[in-house]
């Protein structure tokens, strides 16, 4: 299938039913197989899925070693330069930014993380562009776009590619269930840089069934796999290491490590109505009872 007839498919999908918000199933497949789907064009199936609120875990999508020395990377570029924030705008330089449980409630998805941003049209400080853009590609074919879509814009363009990779700190670190803008992307796309059990215990990744129940996912990630499901199915992450007596330290580089790869609307576009914020959701709110996260944090 070209991705025309991608696009096609997954447009009538969207026409004739609503969209997914609730998770249903979880594939596991190799990074190989995976590969094998997409360039074969066997994916009717897979878009299908999806498209009922499965996810797929690909097992071994990157290398270990790689994931491990982002981690190492990222922390030492972090503390180098102070916390700051640009909006997504022509020239904007990459910067990593500290959300604190001060300031975890004044953005629209309540988190408390520390994250650091990547663009293309930037120095790749930490080297990640290859890498990553070799396994964002086929997954921008299985979503109907151009393989390289994105990748040479740059905000005036309107519509961005940006690497994210956070660390959630043990007790705090938290991401509240919610769902991702889907205009751009239709998948969300996560690559797991830590395991539990090894270097946390406890807490991660989770989504939310049709009985409004927390699906733990974690303890079927390792190091090197990376997961997608459709944007609009809830999904959130709940504190690691919430038993821990130590206090969360900012400076170092324990706690969940995480690589968020998401094409996002720029902040050089003036119609706002055309921008991907977060839809609002047509099922039951979602109010859970997640240890380690604050049932404020939680509606």
């Amino acid at each position: 299938m070209d991705s025309t007839s991608i696009k096609l498919m997954w447009e009538s999908l969207e026409f004739h039913y609503p969209r997914p918000e609730r998770f249903r199933f979880l594939h596991k497949i190799s990074y190989l197989d995976f590969l094998g789907f997409i360039y074969s064009g066997n994916i009717e199936r897979i878009i299908y899925n999806l498209y009922q609120g499965d996810a797929y875990l690909i097992k071994g999508g990157f290398p270990k070693r790689f994931m491990k020395r982002l981690i190492e990377d990222t922390h030492n570029l972090c503390m180098k330069y102070p916390s700051k924030f640009y909006q997504m705008l022509e020239g904007s330089d990459d910067f990593h930014r500290i959300i604190d449980l001060e300031n975890a409630d004044k953005y629209s998805v309540a988190s408390c993380k520390h994250s650091c941003y990547f663009y293309h049209w930037n120095s790749d400080p930490c080297n990640v562009f290859d890498t990553i853009n070799e396994r964002w590609r086929p997954l921008k074919l299985l979503m109907g776009l151009q393989y390289n879509e994105y990748e040479n814009n740059t905000p005036k363009d309107g519509v961005v590619d940006r690497i994210q990779v956070v660390r959630y700190p043990p007790r705090i670190g938290y991401l509240e269930p919610h769902v991702d803008a889907y205009e751009h992307q239709r998948l969300i796309f996560s690559g797991y840089m830590s395991t539990r059990g090894i270097d946390y215990e406890g807490g991660g990744f989770y989504l939310i069934n049709s009985e409004n129940q927390v699906v733990n996912i974690e303890d079927q990630i390792e190091t090197g796999d990376f997961l997608f499901c459709y944007a609009s199915v809830y999904h959130g992450v709940a504190p690691c290491d919430i038993r821990s007596t130590q206090s969360p330290d900012w400076s170092k580089d324990d706690g969940r490590w995480f690589l968020s790869m998401y094409s996002n609307a720029s902040d050089e576009l003036t119609d706002r109505d055309g921008r991907p914020f977060p839809p609002r959701a047509t099922a039951a709110p979602v109010k859970l009872d997640i240890p380690g996260v604050l049932p404020s944090d939680t509606t």
